[in-house]
């Protein structure tokens, strides 16, 4: 896999590493008696938008973005940081500006964007700072389980005046999980489950409690084996082996046709052929996108992670 496919990867999963913030989520947005707009994004910084809800914003990070396109707010992007890709078709012909330790601000500014938003990985305080010094308001996002979700959601919906698509969109989602709690219920099943985010080569890093990983498996009554940790964490093969998953999902993408896949190269691994999903071939690759943004398309990973529990 390429350096910068796995840069990619694990750019976009391991969201959860937060810088400095505080992290005191609000939701409720006010009106001054102005036109502005007051509103307090999910570290607890109060950011203002003069001219009330926005209409041009760059978004530095991908289910931003998706969130803003599923509540029909995507005309609002003027520009997109490096790995926002989806929808593909909707979002090919907005400016791609450098994200993370290529940010630069003289790009963003070009764009003249009313707001940018970002999570608390895509950028450093310092970055942030020069931003808002360059007279550009930056909103914060920080969604680790599915209700901070719901919370996006909900204040991107303000930022943009689309709060009644933001609703829709979140009893959507929970109807959606909603559907596939009852329809595991109806399943006898005892199974544990050990999500990998990252390839072996660079270090195992899986989903924890506290994270939408783990809440869509314990909707469909899977038990994750690493529970006891909290949020995204770097785990050892030795203790995988220990503790033994019956399935293994993984995000890693396949790009070299020569290569294993995803699946085959966990299976190949020396020492874990003992492991119950391996021995079962209940070794399965998931859409890395979809499973591991704090967005619109979790819908669609716990569908596919229904299907591959219950109907295979």
């Amino acid at each position: 896999m390429k350096k910068q496919t796995i840069f990619k990867t694990i750019f976009g999963v391991l969201f959860t590493f937060t810088l400095a913030f505080s992290n005191q989520p609000v939701v409720n947005a006010e009106e001054s008696t102005s036109q502005a707009l007051k509103i307090t994004d999910m570290v607890g910084r109060e950011v203002v938008l003069e001219e009330g809800p926005a209409t041009e914003i760059i978004s530095l990070m991908p289910a931003d973005a998706e969130i803003l396109f599923e509540i029909g707010a995507g005309d609002t992007l003027v520009g997109r940081g490096t790995y926002v890709d989806y929808p593909e078709e909707d979002v090919q012909d907005i400016p791609v500006v450098a994200t993370g330790e290529d940010l630069n601000v003289e790009e963003l500014v070009a764009l003249d964007p009313q707001l940018v938003i970002m999570t608390t990985m895509a950028l450093s305080e310092d970055q942030l700072k020069s931003i808002e010094e360059a007279g550009i308001p930056v909103f914060v996002t920080d969604a680790k389980t599915i209700d901070q979700v719901y919370e996006a959601i909900e204040l991107l919906g303000q930022i943009v005046g689309h709060e009644k698509e933001a609703d829709e969109l979140i009893e959507d989602m929970s109807q959606t999980f909603e559907e596939y709690t009852q329809k595991a219920k109806e399943e006898e099943l005892d199974a544990s489950v050990y999500y990998e985010i990252t390839p072996l080569e660079y270090g195992l890093w899986t989903a924890g409690n506290e994270t939408f990983m783990d809440e869509m498996g314990q909707m469909l009554g899977l038990e994750n084996v690493f529970a006891d940790q909290k949020g995204f964490v770097e785990v050892s093969e030795e203790k995988v082996i220990e503790l033994n998953p019956s399935i293994i999902l993984t995000t890693a993408e396949h790009y070299d046709t020569e290569a294993p896949t995803p699946e085959e190269e966990i299976m190949g691994r020396k020492g874990w052929q003992d492991i119950d999903a391996v021995k079962n071939d209940q070794v399965f690759a998931v859409d890395n996108s979809a499973f591991t943004r704090p967005g619109p398309r979790l819908m669609e990973a716990i569908k596919t992670l229904y299907e591959y529990v219950y109907d295979r």
